[in-house]
C-alpha cells in the first residue's frame, strides 16, 4: 500500500472539487435561464445534471493521470467533496448573486 504523499493528493483532490464546483456554474446558469429551477424543464435540468457529471469525471480522471494518483483511495473522493463544499461556502455566494443580476438584466 502506498502510504507516500497522501496529504498532498488529499490536497489536490480539494482543488479538484473546487474547481469542479467553478466547473457546474455554466450548467447552472444555462438551468437558471430555462427555469429549471422553478419545476419546469425538469428533463432538460436531469441532462444537464448528468453532462455535469460526465464532464467533472473526465476533468478529475485526467487530472488524476496527470498528478499520478495511486489506485483510488476514499480519501480521494472525500477531497473531491469537501472541496466542493468549500466552493458553496465561499465562492459559490458571489457567483450566485452575480448570476441572479445578470439574469435579471436579461
Amino acid at each position: 500500500m502506498d502510504t507516500q504523499n497522501q496529504f498532498a493528493i488529499f490536497g489536490l483532490c480539494l482543488f479538484i472539487g473546487f474547481v469542479g464546483g467553478i466547473l457546474y456554474e455554466p450548467f447552472g446558469f444555462v438551468r437558471l435561464l430555462l427555469g429549471c429551477r422553478q419545476g419546469k424543464n425538469k428533463l432538460l435540468g436531469g441532462v444537464m445534471d448528468t453532462a455535469f457529471w460526465v464532464c467533472f469525471t473526465l476533468f478529475s480522471t485526467a487530472l488524476g493521470f496527470a498528478f499520478r494518483f495511486p489506485a483510488f483511495r476514499v480519501y480521494t473522493c472525500l477531497g473531491y467533496v469537501l472541496g466542493g463544499i468549500i466552493y458553496l461556502i465561499s465562492l459559490h455566494r458571489i457567483v450566485a448573486f452575480l448570476e441572479n443580476l445578470w439574469y435579471n438584466k436579461i
